[in-house]
């Protein structure tokens, strides 16, 4: 029966890289990954691993690469709360995290282990804790938001008008340029990263004239900003 059950953490890890190393490759072609329902993937990946974590606790399974869980799992935390600072993805993710920890406790066959994984899940749980504070605390302290959104004449692109509001710091109204097509993969959506053609003043979107002039070039007050396919 171990040996059957041995594909379980291989699974997990493979799920806490999933996030990070599709984020990190597509980047590299310029494209960017999202999560498409912003609460879907936290709350999938705390249910896997809090399953996980109650079978491997009963049942005599060991692999040296659990010891490695904790770390991909703060990984995958953080990434997740940069792309949602949200309450719950923050309560998923440390949920995760502590079932890593267990996972990686019990799975750890060698003294030796058991303490390496003991030490560093405690140094995580330090560093999880800064950012968690910094979540909560900075999470809201600027906020963006869509003012417009224009299409170009065929809608290949369009162009997103968004308020960058910083609080006592004032903020920008900053123009950025969508292709319209992605890709959705259920929890994740990918796409070409938007081009940020214009920054410009806080609250300027008010008097701001902007319009498409062709299917590759954008009009900002009588301005001409070329966009690449």
């Amino acid at each position: 029966m171990k040996e059957k059950r041995l594909f379980l953490p291989y699974v997990l890890v493979a799920s806490s890289l999933l996030l990070p190393v599709l984020t990190l490759v597509f980047y590299s072609f310029g494209y960017s990954v999202y999560l498409a329902n912003h609460h879907l993937f936290p709350l999938i990946s705390a249910l896997v691993f809090i399953v996980s974590a109650l079978v491997i606790s009963k049942k005599n399974i060991y692999c040296k690469i659990s010891a490695f869980l904790p770390m991909f799992s703060l990984i995958n935390l953080v990434l997740c709360l940069f792309k949602d600072r949200s309450a719950v993805a923050l309560v998923c993710m440390i949920v995760c995290f502590i079932c890593s920890a267990i996972i990686a406790e019990n799975a750890c066959s060698s003294a030796k282990a058991k303490i390496a994984s003991v030490i560093t899940s405690a140094f995580l749980a330090v560093l999880i804790i800064v950012v968690s504070i910094l979540c909560v605390g900075f999470g809201n302290f600027g906020q963006n938001s869509v003012v417009e959104r224009i299409y170009s004449p065929e809608k290949t692109f369009y162009a997103e008008i968004v308020d960058s509001d910083q609080g006592a710091l004032g903020g920008d109204t900053v123009v950025y340029v969508y292709k319209n097509n992605w890709l959705n993969l259920l929890v994740l959506t990918i796409r070409k990263t938007p081009q940020r053609v214009y920054i410009g003043e806080w609250k300027e979107y008010e008097s701001m004239q902007t319009e498409w002039k062709n299917e590759n070039c954008l009009l900002i007050n009588s301005e001409e900003y070329n966009i690449e396919n």
